[in-house]
């Protein structure tokens, strides 16, 4: 019976050691996890292209090249801890930032993307195809705080500012 209870108090104390260690991987560490097929490249061929790295507030802007568009990421967290990273990626002439796409990590240790329907406003590709109806939206993720900022590609005017309260993004109200 002794031999059952420190079984379990051993299996009750590896999991914070668990989370403990998922909390101090950086955006970095959850960058290098996304699909290869994120990017032109896979992503750690990106990081030398790094204008921004801020691991403290889980912020990172790359360059592009000629054949891949300059992007940020963002790292968001659920209540729980889970990490979420939000890619925004512009435009290959510009800087732009016109499409926003989001992953989250799963059980096999890899990113994945989640439904597009986690933030609540659409982007040029959201659906798949270009969308007159969001052409001229550009989104600033943040490098502090929580609130992704949607502004007008022609007058720079903030259409929306939506944040992520730990669960879902949800448009600020005006």
């Amino acid at each position: 019976m002794q031999r059952i209870a420190f079984l379990i108090i051993g299996l009750f104390a590896l999991s914070p050691v668990r989370a403990a260690d998922e909390k101090k991987m950086t955006i970095v560490d959850y960058y290098l996890l996304l699909p290869d097929k994120t990017f032109e490249t896979p992503a750690r061929d990106w990081l030398n292209n790094a204008t921004a790295v801020d691991k403290e507030n889980g912020y990172m802007r790359v360059a592009g090249d000629g054949a891949q568009p300059s992007f940020e990421v963002a790292l968001f967290r659920y209540r729980n801890g889970r990490p979420l990273l939000a890619v925004c990626e512009g435009e290959l002439e510009g800087d732009d930032q016109v499409a926003l796409n989001f992953y989250e990590l799963r059980a096999n240790g890899r990113m994945h993307t989640v439904a597009r329907k986690i933030f609540p406003i659409g982007d040029h590709w959201s659906s798949g195809e270009p969308d007159k109806k969001y052409e001229d939206f550009r989104f600033e993720l943040p490098r502090k705080g929580r609130t992704v900022v949607v502004r007008n590609a022609k007058t720079k005017k903030i259409l929306h500012k939506v944040t992520w309260n730990g669960e879902k993004f949800v448009i600020e109200k005006r």
